[in-house]
């Protein structure tokens, strides 16, 4: 069964711009401290590096803000990373590979950038994958803290929205949305082509009429 090895994290949220490292060990797993100590905000990383593209689920305004201190005065680069290592000693996870690293970098312009093994890949790809290994983000259902009662005060439209997030139906939606734009481009696509061809049609004709 895939899981989690290590997380890597730097410049996110709560977590400045020096590398946080969290291990972790296969089976339950228990993580304590204080209130505002950034436990939640592990859970958040990992949604993150997984592909996670609502900045509300990860419990913030904006991808931007997911830039430790993005506001401030530091001076270099402002970005965050996120580095997951999976144990795929089982292969569910398509990489001939024990261990599979992925990586997210977002830049201050909400910019991202994915890598599996250091290799540069985009996200659908990455969703893609650990789907395939029931470990992508329809599978990690997971309720923030302070959400029940969030709920409790939410609008109904509010109360769909999350429930769909808890689910993983919003991840379905977003599915959807891609196949019908890819389907809408081969259309055009095929229109163009279909038109192209009816001049092509019309000048072979009219030379066939002058020979």
């Amino acid at each position: 069964m895939v899981h989690i090895k290590k997380v890597d994290i730097f410049g996110f949220k709560s977590f400045g711009f020096k590398t946080t490292s969290v291990n972790f060990e296969p089976g339950l797993v228990s993580i304590s401290g204080p209130n505002g100590s950034g436990k939640s905000n592990i859970l958040d990383a990992i949604m993150f590096a997984m592909g996670e593209n609502k900045a509300r689920v990860m419990r913030a305004p904006n991808l931007r803000e997911l830039i430790h201190d993005i506001e401030g005065n530091r001076h270099g680069p402002k970005l965050t990373r996120v580095k997951i290592q999976f144990d795929n000693s089982d292969r569910k996870i398509p990489v001939n590979s024990d261990s599979v690293i992925l990586t997210r970098e977002m830049n201050d312009k909400g910019e991202s950038t994915y890598y599996l093994d250091s290799k540069k890949i985009n996200r659908n790809r990455i969703l893609d994958l650990f789907e395939m290994a029931n470990a992508g983000l329809n599978q990690l259902n997971s309720v923030q803290q302070g959400t029940v009662t969030r709920i409790s005060e939410f609008t109904n439209e509010e109360k769909r929205k999350t429930i769909e997030d808890i689910v993983g139906l919003s991840y379905f939606d977003e599915k959807k949305e891609e196949s019908i734009k890819q389907l809408t481009e081969a259309d055009q696509r095929l229109e163009v082509a279909l038109a192209r061809m009816g001049e092509v049609k019309k000048q072979i004709d009219e030379l066939e009429v002058e020979r």
